[in-house]
């Protein structure tokens, strides 16, 4: 037997003594470590997977190994998940981390330290708009590191909500909610749940769902959603108080971005075109009845002034959407050209008729 042999040996042997009861995760390691055959250590790795079923160290040396060498992420990674499945084992080369220098002896402290890499590649698969491959790292991280857990599965319910599966976007909001502690976490997951659910026309239980967060901890974006949730729900007076305080401080913000800008103030702009038509079809309404007294008339004439507000503050709104609109919409123009109509059939046309009801 030849000195390189004699050593492979040797070695398969120590090893095996210590971390495994069968040939086939000798033979696995064997071809890892000194054969550099990472095809032939798979195949052996994987058939000591069934014949030690209860040794975690042979998923977790594939994972490390075999599979990260070769770049094959979520195949480690689901090697590292069957690991912490099975009881716990020290691993053949105990370590220190941290400013503590605090030792890393068993398969499962090693594998926790993992989860932030498969988090990253979460991120990565996203960014490349690879989603499929980007919630399998999810799950994965989500499994090696329970801290993370939170920010996996919000990670997952964004991506299946840009999906349009909504439905499995809420799923994994709740899956979320019941697998963290962490306030920041659960905050951010209620947020995008009660988003998930007003653009799913369940306005109700956004409403609802946003009741329970304090206002403070409202992110401009949150306080936006509100704003669109009372909008939805035709609470105009709510809108327009939400959306004219948050306007101001979205302006002062310089991440705000002149997009939403302009969407807020084309929103808050009709809202006021509600209030204003409201109250011209009740003017209207009232000089087509049949009886008209001096009250209720001057009463109508102090409403021709409340209208005309109205629509000079959707035109204004209207003006400023179109200041932060990087390409002018025509339609705003139309409509902040409409609000000066209004404006002077209220003056030219109600106010005249009304004046005339008087005795």
């Amino acid at each position: 037997m030849g000195k390189r042999c004699f050593f492979v040996l040797l070695l398969s042997l120590s090893i095996s003594t210590l971390f495994s009861r069968s040939m086939e995760f000798t033979s696995c390691k064997t071809y890892a470590k000194v054969e550099k055959n990472l095809v032939k250590a798979e195949e052996f790795g994987l058939l000591a997977l069934d014949i030690e079923p209860e040794n975690s160290y042979i998923p977790y040396f594939i994972g490390k190994f075999i599979y990260r060498p070769q770049k094959k992420r979520v195949k480690a990674g689901k090697m590292f998940v069957e690991a912490l499945n099975r009881p716990n084992t020290k691993i053949e080369n105990p370590f220190r981390i941290g400013k503590e220098k605090q030792w890393v002896e068993t398969v499962h402290d090693a594998i926790s330290l993992f989860g932030g890499d498969w988090y990253n590649y979460g991120v990565e698969s996203i960014q490349s708009k690879d989603y499929d491959d980007a919630i399998e790292n999810f799950n994965i991280a989500s499994k090696l590191d329970k801290s993370l857990t939170g920010k996996c599965y919000r990670n997952i319910a964004e991506i299946y909500y840009s999906k349009q599966e909504t439905d499995k976007a809420i799923e994994f909001i709740d899956i979320a909610l019941k697998e963290t502690d962490q306030e920041q976490i659960i905050l951010d997951l209620n947020i995008s749940k009660a988003t998930y659910l007003r653009k799913m026309k369940r306005v109700d239980e956004a409403y609802a769902l946003f009741n329970t967060i304090p206002e403070e901890n409202l992110t401009l974006n949150a306080k936006y959603e509100l704003f669109l949730i009372h909008m939805d729900k035709d609470d105009c007076n709510s809108a327009i108080n939400i959306g004219s305080l948050l306007f101001t401080t979205m302006e002062e913000d310089s991440s705000t971005p002149m997009s939403l800008l302009s969407e807020l103030a084309f929103n808050i702009a009709a809202c006021y075109n509600q209030k204003a038509d409201k109250i011209y079809n009740e003017l209207i309404d009232y000089i087509g009845a049949e009886n008209h007294t001096n009250d209720l008339t001057q009463f109508n004439l102090d409403k021709c002034e409340q209208s005309k507000e109205y629509y000079s503050q959707a035109k204004d709104y209207y003006r400023l959407s179109l200041d932060y609109d990087e390409t002018p919409s025509e339609s705003t123009k139309a409509y902040k050209k409409k609000m000066r109509a209004n404006i002077r059939k209220v003056d030219d046309q109600l106010i005249p008729t009304l004046e005339s009801l008087s005795n």
